[in-house]
């Protein structure tokens, strides 16, 4: 079925007063938000807030002015109330990343209410038989709302290449269900969440985006747009074009193309306002070779995918960058990829990466995930200098139950 992305370009996205004429431009394409918003609906706006670090200047989060703007246009259709809701990032406190990143002062100027996730139940829902999950618990508060809006910011990422609307609805889980995601295979699960859970309306911020070693560790993108659309699919489809990333290389979509929903067929998906041409932009990847300056790490790569050799070599250098000398390991041979083997890696200590190295599950230093998540990585290797693990322990990441 034929969809539309609208797109706008603005010309500061830290400006306030822009990024406002950008929403207003927005919503004029998509439609006025009294014809889209029943009035007196409640309203839930899901942001991106993957950090409790102020950090949504350099691209990582969902902009604040982005959210004031759409929750300012929003208000125009006069809701019963309008929540802005996270469940952030493993590891990460929800309430730290809405006070470090300015929230707290977007709702008392607006009346907008925030809403940290994990506060409230969760429902199970079931997902495709055939698939990996089988259900999966989503938060009943975004299950409620009359009117629900997916509101990520645009940014590349180390395991799904880009993380747009698609990916943003994890957010939308439980913690178990965030490391399950990681243990049974992210971005199908991405996928298989994203047919049962479908937004109203996906609003990206493309005011400031990200490139590079996301969803952290990149560069700031001036990319000075917003976009909106109906279908996740779709709006992440186009968000790749202008990114210069061919969407087949996007796990998340590739999935659901697989899966059959969503509209992927670019002839199909209307563009509104600007073209792609006129804000194409192309983005730096997430896809550095595999090389950390430490003598006392061996890398065995058995043909690994880039999830799993970008994610290693991003925890290890997110180490050296907090000042954990890798020179004090003993001697280590990290496997990842399925064709790796370690049998001649004796005399050291052998790490497999990664659910392509099962094999090695036995083996204490063996770190779970496909991909394994990028901190528990790195809590591999503290444990190896002695240092205390910042995210639990690693037992808490095998998921085995489907």
């Amino acid at each position: 079925m034929p969809t539309s992305v609208a797109i706008v370009k603005g010309t500061n996205g830290r400006d306030l007063d822009d990024v406002r004429h950008m929403m207003t431009d927005l919503f004029a394409l998509i439609g006025p938000a009294s014809k889209i918003i029943p009035r007196e609906s409640r309203v839930l706006i899901k942001v991106n807030l993957t950090s409790e670090d102020k950090l949504w200047d350099k691209g990582i989060l969902t902009s604040p002015l982005f959210t004031r703007a759409l929750v300012e246009e929003i208000q125009k259709a006069r809701p019963s109330e309008v929540i802005i809701a996270e469940g952030a990032a493993v590891g990460q406190d929800t309430k730290k990343a809405f006070a470090a990143n300015s929230y707290p002062e977007i709702a008392r100027a607006t009346g907008a209410r925030l809403m940290d996730l994990y506060d409230g139940k969760h429902r199970e829902v079931k997902t495709c038989a055939d698939g990996i999950l089988k259900t999966v618990r989503i938060s009943e508060e975004v299950l409620k709302a009359d009117f629900f809006i997916n509101a990520p910011v645009l940014k590349t990422h180390f395991a799904s290449t880009l993380t747009g609307a698609m990916k943003n609805l994890k957010g939308t889980t439980t913690y178990d269900e965030k490391k399950r995601f990681h243990y049974l295979n992210l971005n199908q699960a991405v996928a298989e969440l994203n047919q049962v859970l479908k937004p109203n309306l996906i609003v990206i911020d493309g005011t400031i985006a990200m490139e590079g070693d996301g969803p952290v560790a990149g560069n700031p993108v001036e990319l000075n747009l917003v976009m909106a659309g109906t279908d996740a699919v779709a709006v992440d489809t186009i968000a790749a074009r202008i990114m210069d990333i061919d969407p087949e290389e996007v796990a998340p979509l590739a999935w659901a193309k697989k899966m059959g929903f969503g509209v992927w067929d670019e002839k199909e998906i209307r563009i509104l306002g600007n073209s792609i041409r006129e804000v194409f932009r192309p983005f730096k990847r997430s896809c550095a070779p595999l090389k950390i300056d430490s003598k006392k790490i061996d890398f065995i790569d058995g043909q690994a995918c880039n999830a799993c050799r970008d994610g290693l070599r991003i925890a290890l250098e997110r180490l050296q960058a907090s000042g954990v000398d890798l020179d004090k390991l003993p001697d280590l041979k990290i496997s990842l990829g399925a064709k790796a083997i370690l049998e001649d890696s004796k005399g050291c200590v052998q790490v497999p990466i990664g659910n392509c190295q099962n094999q090695y599950r036995h083996l204490p230093n063996f770190v779970p995930g496909c991909p394994p998540p990028t901190f528990l990585m790195a809590d591999e290797i503290r444990e190896l200098l002695g240092e205390k693990r910042k995210f639990g322990e690693k037992k808490n990441f095998f998921m085995d139950k489907g």
